[in-house]
C-alpha cells in the first residue's frame, strides 16, 4: 500500500432526476472494488476533511455502510481560506489563495486530528491546487494568479522545504496532475486554452517541458481539471468556460495526451449560464463524472473500455448551489458534493452497475451530511 492517498476536491452539479428509490441509512452498503464488482470489505476508519473559503479545517468520521458523516472536530486554519487540500496517509497540505502559501499539518493516526507543522510560500501567487507526488516526497502547486507551478520537497517530519523549482506553465494554471506512473505532470491552463505537459523525475522532483510542451483545447474552452483512469490509458479534461468534457488518450512512453472526443457536460434542455468545475474517474475505470455550476448538477458518463469514449448516463442535482468540487469515498460506493453557494456537503449512492447517482434520503435538505462556510473541498483519508 503506498504512502500517498490523494483526496480529491468535491464539486457536483444539478441534473434531471430519475426514478430510483432514495437511499436510506438502514441497510449497509457493500464496497465496489476496482473491477466494478461488489466487495464486502471496507476501510476500518475513514476520515473526511472539508474546507473552503471559511476559517476552519473540519474533519468527520465516515460510516462506509451508510455514507453518514459524523462531525469530530475542526481547527482554525493557520492561513486564510484553505480552498484546496492534498494528503499522504500521515500529513495534509492546504493551499491558501490569499496568502499564496501552503500549510503542512500532521494527521493523528488514531483520530484524524490535525496539528500544524509549518508553511511555505507557494512559489507563485494565488495557488488554486496542491497535490503530492505518488511517493509522498514532493508537493506540487498550481498558482492561478501568475500561471506558475512549483515543486516543494517534503521534509522527514512531513513539513515543507522552500520551492526548489518554479516554472511558468500558462495563464490561470488551475491544477497540477501526475500520471499513475508518477513520471509525467500535466497542468490545465484555463486562460491559455491548453494543457501544459512535463516530464517528472520522482527521485529529484525536477520538471522538464515535454518535447510536445502542450495539448491545445478549443478556443475559449477554459481547461480546468484533469483526471486519469487507473490504468493510465486515458484521461478526462473538464473545460470550465464552454462546459465540455474531453476524453484523452495517453501515451505513457512519450508522456503526451491526445484528444479522442469532446462532449457537453450539460443536459440537452439546460439553459442559462454555467461553468464546469471538477472531474473524477471511478476506481473501476468504468465511469467519469463532471460537475456543472449554474445547472448545479453532476453529469455521469460511461467509459468505453478500449477507446475511452464517453456515453452519457444522466444528470443528478446536487441538492445545493454552486457545486465546487466532489469526491468518491475509498469504498467506491458514495459520492459527496461540496456546494459552495449553499454551504453544504451532500451525499449520493453510486449504482454498481451503471455509475448513476441516487440522492440519499430522497434529496433536498435531507441529503445534507455536513455544513461549512463556502466549502470548496471534500476528500478522504483511510487511517492506518
Amino acid at each position: 500500500m503506498t504512502r500517498h492517498l490523494a483526496i480529491v476536491a468535491l464539486c457536483l452539479t444539478a441534473c434531471g432526476g430519475g426514478s430510483a428509490q432514495p437511499v436510506t441509512d438502514d441497510a449497509p452498503t457493500p464496497a465496489i472494488d476496482a473491477s466494478g464488482s461488489v466487495d464486502a470489505a471496507a476501510p476500518a476508519h475513514v476520515v473526511a476533511y472539508v474546507s473552503g473559503y471559511g476559517p476552519d479545517l473540519a474533519w468527520f468520521d465516515l460510516d462506509p455502510a451508510t455514507g453518514a458523516l459524523a462531525p469530530v472536530a475542526s481547527l482554525a486554519s493557520a492561513l486564510p481560506a484553505p480552498s484546496y487540500l492534498a494528503t499522504t496517509s500521515t500529513h495534509l497540505y492546504a493551499a491558501s489563495e490569499g496568502a499564496s502559501r501552503i500549510s503542512a499539518y500532521a494527521i493523528d493516526p488514531q483520530t484524524g486530528a490535525l496539528t500544524l507543522v509549518d508553511d511555505q510560500p507557494s512559489g507563485g501567487s494565488g495557488p488554486a491546487h496542491v497535490t503530492v507526488d505518488r511517493a509522498g516526497k514532493f508537493v506540487l502547486v498550481a498558482n492561478y494568479g501568475d500561471g506558475t507551478i512549483a515543486v516543494l520537497p517534503v521534509r522527514a517530519d512531513g513539513g515543507l522545504a522552500p520551492a526548489t523549482q518554479t516554472l511558468i506553465a500558462g495563464a490561470n494554471a488551475h491544477e497540477v496532475v501526475l500520471d499513475p506512473a508518477n513520471t509525467h505532470v500535466f497542468v490545465p491552463c484555463k486562460g491559455s486554452d491548453y494543457v501544459a505537459q512535463y516530464a517528472f523525475d520522482p527521485a529529484t522532483g525536477t520538471l522538464a517541458a515535454n518535447a510536445v510542451p502542450r495539448l491545445a483545447t478549443a478556443a475559449g474552452a477554459g481547461p480546468r481539471h484533469l483526471a486519469f483512469t487507473p490504468d493510465g490509458a486515458h484521461a478526462y479534461l473538464v473545460n470550465e468556460l464552454d462546459s465540455t468534457l474531453t476524453a484523452l488518450a495517453f501515451d505513457g512512453a512519450t508522456g503526451r495526451l491526445s484528444a479522442v472526443q469532446t462532449v457537453s457536460t450539460r443536459a440537452a434542455s439546460a439553459t442559462g449560464a454555467n461553468t464546469g468545475a471538477e472531474v473524477v474517474v471511478h476506481a473501476s475505470g468504468a465511469w467519469v463524472w463532471a460537475s456543472n455550476r449554474g445547472d448545479d448538477n453532476l453529469a455521469t458518463f460511461a467509459i468505453a473500455p478500449t477507446t475511452g469514449r464517453l456515453t452519457l448516463v444522466g444528470h443528478t442535482p446536487t441538492g445545493g448551489a454552486t457545486p465546487r468540487a466532489f469526491a468518491v469515498d475509498p469504498t467506491g460506493t458514495w459520492l459527496f458534493a461540496a456546494n459552495q453557494g449553499s454551504n453544504t456537503v451532500t451525499r449520493f449512492r453510486i449504482d454498481a452497475a451503471t455509475g448513476a447517482l441516487t440522492p440519499a434520503l430522497g434529496g433536498g435538505a435531507d441529503n445534507v451530511v455536513a455544513t461549512a462556510t463556502q466549502p470548496s473541498f471534500v476528500g478522504f483519508v483511510s487511517l492506518p
